[in-house]
């Protein structure tokens, strides 16, 4: 009996022995695991806390956004000084603390590429000091000048004339029949480009119907006014002969006036451009309540090298031939790029580009308060920003306006309205000094 129980009590043992030595086993692979899962968890706590810190310091880069936005909607002055200098506390000049402790720095630039755009670069740190965020926007101004044509009602722009440098925007629709060029925005229709379609169409290169434009630039007309009354008297044949003054009640006649002070015209009735005279050139403002004409080429006697806007290549995205007839391929430095893709590709800017104008008329700014109407067949030319309170009628003429970003950044509007147009994150470098 007693041999007959050996082999199952061996079996029984031998069952005994491996449960012990799974036992050990799994103690031993615990003890060689627990340090290596203590390490991840410190490290995963350590990993927390950066993440935490980080996106704190992220934060605080984007008060600093909000704060240089809020500091341009202060007044308009604040964004004109941007346009070629700094603001105290706006230049990586001074440092910001948060009530828990975290810091940021802010500095607003104009955009090199484009003087109606601002880049705010905005760097954030944590309480610690350890983890550091730098956010680079750009924000634009809605209620700036940055167009060639402005039209409140209409734009016929269906014969000869030609509009370049600058985009066109109407608030209500455009006729741009064989247009190819310069980039078209609209509240309503561009047609015959988008087809006849009742809601927000393009083609995503030079035309854009049913677009949400900005809202009409309000001009300090007050301001330009005084400046006229205040001027006095105007050379002979600027606006009444030889009794010609820069404010004038009622209508005015340019034939004849060579006027380069930089000084405005400020009109309450109609203003004609008429050749004879001599011809007109007149660099400054001419502001109309009425309607402004151009018979035949208005006149026109202005003849300089004036300077490119340097990004007026965005207008040619469908015609870059014409583009090229400007600013050459090759030419330059910067070299010009051959096709309108290799501009895209390379964020090309036109530097010290500069093209021969002759027979222009008006330097500056030019408005409106009703209608613009070409007559005649004339060349003339408009250098600056062309503003009509209602339709814009460019339909028989070899009439041209050329876009200047600079006469655009001078005009004096109210207030501003400033929207991020874009932003991303740039290596997160504390300034120095701070």
């Amino acid at each position: 009996m007693t041999l007959l129980l050996l082999p199952s009590l061996f079996r029984a043992s031998r069952r005994g022995q491996m449960a012990v030595m799974m036992v050990i086993g799994i103690l031993l692979f615990l003890l060689l695991m627990f340090p290596v899962m203590n390490l991840f968890v410190q490290n995963e706590a350590k990993w927390s806390v950066k993440e935490k810190k980080a996106t704190e310091a992220f934060h605080l880069a984007e008060a600093g956004v909000d704060r240089a936005r809020w500091k341009l909607l202060e007044n308009t002055d604040m964004w004109n000084i941007t346009s070629t200098g700094t603001i105290s506390g706006y230049h990586f000049d001074k440092t910001y603390t948060t009530e828990d402790g975290g810091t940021y720095a802010i500095n607003i630039t104009s955009d090199p590429a484009d003087g109606d755009r601002r880049i705010v670069e905005s760097v954030g740190r944590d309480k610690t000091g350890a983890q550091t965020r730098r956010i680079r926007a750009v924000l634009i101004n809605d209620s700036a000048a940055d167009f060639s044509v402005w039209s409140g009602v209409q734009i016929e722009n269906t014969g000869n004339a030609h509009i370049e440098w600058g985009p066109v925007y109407s608030g209500n629709s455009i006729n741009a029949t064989g247009m190819t060029y310069p980039r078209y925005f609209s509240a309503g229709h561009v047609s015959p480009q988008d087809g006849g379609s009742s809601s927000a169409s393009t083609d995503g290169v030079y035309w854009w119907s049913y677009y949400a434009i900005p809202p009409t630039p309000n001009v300090k007309f007050s301001v330009y006014l005084a400046s006229a009354v205040d001027s006095g008297n105007a050379p002979n044949g600027c606006g009444n002969g030889n009794s010609s003054t820069y404010y004038r009640v009622g209508n005015a006649t340019f034939k004849g006036c060579n006027d380069t002070s930089g000084k405005t015209y400020y009109i309450t009735g109609n203003v004609d451009f008429v050749p004879g005279s001599g011809g007109n050139f007149i660099v400054g403002n001419v502001l109309s309540l009425g309607e402004v004409t151009v018979q035949g080429n208005g006149g026109g006697n202005g003849s300089y090298n004036a300077n490119i806007p340097p990004m007026a290549w965005k207008e040619y995205g469908a015609n870059w031939a014409h583009y090229l007839t400007f600013d050459p391929a090759g030419s330059g430095s910067p070299a010009t790029p051959a096709t309108y893709a290799a501009a895209v590709a390379s964020n090309y800017i036109a530097t010290n580009k500069t093209y021969p104008l002759t027979e222009v008329i008006v330097h500056g700014f030019l408005y409106a308060g009703k209608e613009h109407e070409l007559t005649g067949g004339g060349s003339g030319v408009v250098h600056g920003v062309l503003m009509v309170g209602k339709e814009v009628e460019m339909q028989t003429s070899s009439f041209k306006v050329y876009y200047d970003d600079g006469v655009a950044t001078d005009i004096l509007l109210q207030g501003v309205n400033i929207r991020l147009y874009s932003w991303y994150e740039v290596p997160p470098v504390w300034p120095s000094g701070l």
